[in-house]
């Protein structure tokens, strides 16, 4: 489903555009002005601005006429897309093709790294932005590939650029090739080294008109491998532009120094055909030149995507087939139910706790999500079970961003001060904490989705947009609505309950207690994980056997009764079932499973589906299927195939994950260095690691299956315990600065300032999840369960670890952690291009 903003491509780009930059230069105005009703009107007019231009990027105007009229449903009219799990979508099933030795002519037999290597290839052309939720799994010698739900021309577009082998090669001609080239591909003439091969030959208008041949040498002098980069050339729209490694421009000065300029044809041969030939036109070519000759800017496009993630085998889709959602209907729509029913206690526990403030924080949020929405709408990322997890690390983050607002208001009102001082004071002081809090979040999101691939790039893509809508709406919409509500009189007076006591907690003095708990937690989940092996990991790990039947003529068979004939029977491994239809109407039932359940799970099918087994046939208790003479027609065992699946999480898959999150973990660490010291860094670095070691131990004791969504999960959780631990780092630095005594007094003072809006953030955000694990579905348990256990030890490591952390690190440094960050602020003050 694309998105239109406007009648055509073009508009839609200068509307993009125009909105873009007009909402920067008002941005720009109302940071500038220190006038409240500037401030007020530009802040207004961004707001509106942004929300129109979000929401029109979920439906067209167009499309919401038709709405509004009655031409057109809205599930029809919006530009969201649901993911795999949510929509269902189409299979594409490519054959990977073995090559042949130029030498012996003899089949080179595919190995599992050739497979995992085209199945990466094919993961990085159709998916590199994260937007699109396509799965990618090798089955022994074929690769299935998952993509939602797409219209046929967008199918048929992708299909053309699975099927573009892009196997490369640039050859030295036959100094005879005119002559010896027809001859040599009729069969009539053979020339030792040298092998014809076939171009189109087109007239004015591009079209093809015939076929010549040319003679090149077999040997290639340089091949696709050493292509580092290929982008169109937009001044041409026909050529496209060729980096190559720092190998390949020395193999091609090599090769180029053995030809005569003028006289030498370079020969470049694509999928065996000559896409361009070309006379050397200087001495020598190094790491950069064109290939021409190209129809359409499509066309070049097609040929960059190509090269630059080429492949080593050749492919064939054998096979397109429309598939049922991953979690199946009724899972996503109990999903959904669960969903807005956590948002509406979150909503009424808001209104009630802070009333009037309240409903300024619900607007908000809605900005937030419509922005979230939009922005998903407008790059055509999917809904899908990490992106959701992205969604539910925002509402987190919003939440607390309202909250920390909130309370730093309560504070300036306790203090004695008026409504208008105290919403400015408290949009001020709230301000660091709120910045540094997302913008660690938000160097992570970007770095995931740098270096990652797959579920956890489209996690990354959700993340960031969801980030920078907190951003706006926490620090400006909510101020605006403020600023209205005083200059209209409806806003006289703030009262917020109180349902955290006051009682001033020695929370420090419990570290030893608290390291204890910890070290026996994460012990214990080790010993756990050292000890079951790998009998905690899903078949997204390990791998395991993909078994399809095909439905009888006359029978159907929904995901829901195939999924619960699967929970019917103890197996080793989760399983799951999917529902697909070939392009010619035949009907399977997909399996996937463990190696060893596949046995187990093809007897419990056929004995429990009617007509998937004759003795069914026969059992006058079933449903029978009569000929037209109405006599029962004899069934006979409906044959299941069985083949090898890989890990749908395979190492390289890992490893990026792995990487990306260590890196984004270490640019935070850069980042709270300099703007908080060291001993914060490593606090920060200890109480994330903390928690991810004691979630994972936690499922690992409880039994529970590591598997895909597991991942979302713990990215979820990553973020949440580096926002929750800031927050409460941010107020300890200005405690340091701005109060005296005893420094292990000040940082329990700032954990019991922060206490309430702990509390308040971490049960807002674990109700939301928790509606979602006792009313979501079975499939969503897991999800649910792990971010649960998340919040839960999140909250947990920002009270009791991370601060603890940085006061023994600082005692064992023997510094004064106080002198540390005034001397920090006097230098940011100083040389504030430094901070």
């Amino acid at each position: 489903m694309t998105t239109l903003l406007a009648s055509s491509p073009g508009s839609d780009t200068t509307m993009v555009l125009f909105s873009g930059v007009s909402i920067l230069i008002l941005l720009f105005w109302y940071l500038a002005t220190d006038k409240d009703r500037v401030k007020r009107n530009v802040g207004s007019s961004i707001v509106v601005l942004i929300a129109a231009f979000s929401f029109f990027a979920i439906i067209s105007p167009s499309n919401l006429m038709q709405v509004i009229s009655g031409d057109k449903e809205f599930s029809d009219a919006h530009n969201l897309q649901g993911g795999i799990e949510i929509v269902g979508g189409t299979a594409f099933i490519i054959e990977v093709q073995p090559n042949i030795d130029e030498g012996t002519g003899e089949e080179i037999q595919l190995t599992p790294s050739a497979m995992d290597t085209a199945k990466s290839i094919l993961e990085k052309r159709l998916n590199d932005s994260g937007t699109l939720d396509a799965r990618v799994s090798v089955q022994t010698n074929r690769i299935e590939i998952q993509i939602p739900k797409i219209d046929p021309a967008e199918a048929a577009a992708l299909k053309k650029i699975l099927i573009t082998t892009a196997k490369l090669t640039i050859h030295k001609a036959h100094p005879q090739s005119q002559r010896l080239a027809e001859l040599v591909a009729a069969g009539e003439e053979t020339v030792p080294g040298y092998r014809a091969y076939p171009q189109d030959v087109k007239n004015e208008a591009g079209e093809i008109i015939g076929t010549r041949y040319l003679l090149v040498s077999r040997k290639p002098a340089l091949t696709g491998k050493e292509v580092a980069a290929a982008w169109p050339d937009r001044a041409t729209n026909t050529s496209v532009n060729i980096e190559l490694t720092s190998t390949g421009g020395k193999q091609m000065e090599d090769f180029t120094r053995t030809l005569k300029p003028g006289i030498d044809l370079i020969v470049s041969i694509l999928d065996g055909k000559v896409i361009n030939a070309a006379t050397l036109q200087q001495q020598v070519l190094s790491s950069r030149f064109q290939i021409t000759g190209l129809d359409s800017l499509e066309e070049c496009i097609e040929l960059s995507k190509g090269l630059s993630n080429p492949m080593e085998n050749d492919i064939e889709v054998i096979d397109e087939r429309t598939i049922s959602a991953t979690l199946g209907e009724a899972t996503v729509k109990q999903g959904i139910n669960a969903g807005l029913a956590g948002l509406a206690l979150t909503i009424m526990f808001v209104l009630l706790y802070y009333r009037y403030s309240g409903i300024v924080a619900i607007v908000g949020l809605s900005l937030n999500m419509l922005i979230l929405f939009g922005a998903m709408a407008l790059f055509n990322a999917s809904f899908t079970l990490p992106g959701i997890a992205g969604i539910i690390l925002t509402i987190g983050v919003a939440v607390d961003a309202n909250v920390l607002i909130y309370e730093r208001m309560r504070e300036e009102l306790a203090a004695g001060k008026s409504v208008h001082a105290s919403i400015k004071a408290a949009y001020e002081k709230a301000f660091s904490a709120i910045f540094d809090a997302n913008i660690t979040t938000l160097l992570t999101a970007l770095i995931l989705f740098w270096q990652a691939t797959g579920s956890v790039k489209g996690f990354a893509v959700t993340l960031t947009m969801g980030i920078l809508g907190t951003m706006l709406s926490a620090l400006l919409c909510t101020r605006v609505m403020f600023s209205w509500s005083e200059d209209k009189g409806i806003l006289k007076k703030i009262k917020f309950l109180d349902l955290v006591p006051k009682k001033v907690i020695d929370f420090l003095g419990k570290r030893k207690l608290a390291f204890t708990l910890s070290v026996v937690m994460i012990a214990s989940g080790l010993v756990a994980l050292v000890s079951k092996g790998d009998s905690h990991l899903g078949i997204d790990f390990v791998g395991g056997s993909v078994t399809r039947f095909e439905v009888p003529t006359g029978q159907s068979v929904t995901q829901a009764e195939a999924q619960a004939i699967i929970a019917s029977v103890k197996t080793e491994k989760a399983a799951s079932a999917q529902i697909e239809k070939t392009a010619g109407g035949n009907s399977f039932v997909t399996l996937k499973s463990g190696r060893a359940d596949s046995p187990i799970l093809i007897e419990a099918i056929r004995t429990q589906i009617p007509g998937f087994n004759d003795k069914k046939a026969i059992d006058p208790t079933k449903p029978q299927i009569l000929d037209k003479d109405g006599k029962p027609v004899i069934l006979y065992e409906v044959p299941a195939s069985t083949s090898a699946v890989s890990p749908t999480l395979g190492g390289e898959f890992l490893k990026n994950a792995i990487w990306a999150l260590s890196l984004g973990i270490f640019c935070v660490l850069i980042y709270i260095t300099l703007r908080f010291e060291f001993s914060f860094a490593l606090g920060a670095f200890l109480a994330l690691v903390h928690d991810i070691l004691i979630v994972l131990g936690v499922l690992i004791v409880t039994g529970q299956e590591l598997s895909l969504i597991h991942v979302g999960a713990f990215l979820t959780i990553a973020g949440y315990s580096i926002n929750d631990t800031i927050v409460v780092f941010d107020r300890l630095r200005e405690d340091l600065k701005t109060k005296r005594g005893d420094v292990r007094d000040v940082m329990n003072s700032a954990i019991n300032t922060t206490l309430s809006r702990t509390i308040i953030t971490s049960v807002t955000t674990f109700v939301s999840v928790a509606v979602l694990y006792f009313y979501g579905g079975a499939s969503l348990k897991a999800f649910s369960y792990t971010i649960m256990i998340g919040v839960v030890v999140g909250t947990y490591s920002s009270i009791f670890i991370a601060s603890p952390i940085v006061y023994i690190f600082s005692k064992v440094r023997g510094i004064n952690l106080r002198r540390e960050v005034l001397d920090a602020e006097l230098e940011s003050e100083i040389n504030p291009q430094n901070v």
